[in-house]
C-alpha cells in the first residue's frame, strides 16, 4: 500500500508540472507557482521523498519552461528586449535549479549498510 502511496504522488507531481510551468510563464501564475512548490516541498519531506517529488515535478516543468523559454529569448535578444530575455532565463534557471536540487538530494542519499 505505501509503494501505492508513493507512486501515485510521484504520478500527481509529474502531472502538475507541465500546468505550474505555463501558469509561471503567464507571470500571473507565480504565487500559485511558489504555493505548490512550497505545498511539494513540505510533503515531500514528510514522506521522505525529497528528491523525487522534485525530480518527478521538475522534469516536466523544465521540458515546458524550455518549450518557451529557450526560444523566447532567442527573439528577445534578437529584438534587444533585454528586460524580457532576463525573465525568460530567469525562468531557465529556476527550473534547472528544480532539477538539479532534485538530482543532488538523490545522489546524497545515504544508503543503510549492510551488517556483515
Amino acid at each position: 500500500m505505501l509503494f501505492a502511496r508513493k507512486l501515485l504522488w510521484l504520478l500527481l507531481c509529474l502531472v502538475a508540472g507541465a500546468p505550474c510551468a505555463f501558469l509561471a510563464l503567464e507571470g500571473i501564475g507565480l504565487p500559485l507557482v511558489a504555493l505548490v512548490m512550497a505545498g511539494l516541498i513540505w510533503v515531500g519531506k514528510d514522506r521522505q521523498m525529497l528528491g523525487e517529488t522534485l525530480m518527478a515535478f521538475g522534469l516536466p516543468y523544465f521540458i515546458e519552461i524550455a518549450h518557451f523559454a529557450i526560444p523566447g529569448t532567442i527573439s528577445t535578444f534578437q529584438q534587444g528586449d533585454l528586460l524580457n530575455a532576463a525573465y525568460y532565463v530567469g525562468h531557465l534557471l529556476v527550473a534547472a535549479a528544480v532539477l538539479l536540487i532534485g538530482s543532488g538530494l538523490l545522489l546524497l542519499r545515504r544508503q543503510p549498510r549492510q551488517a556483515v
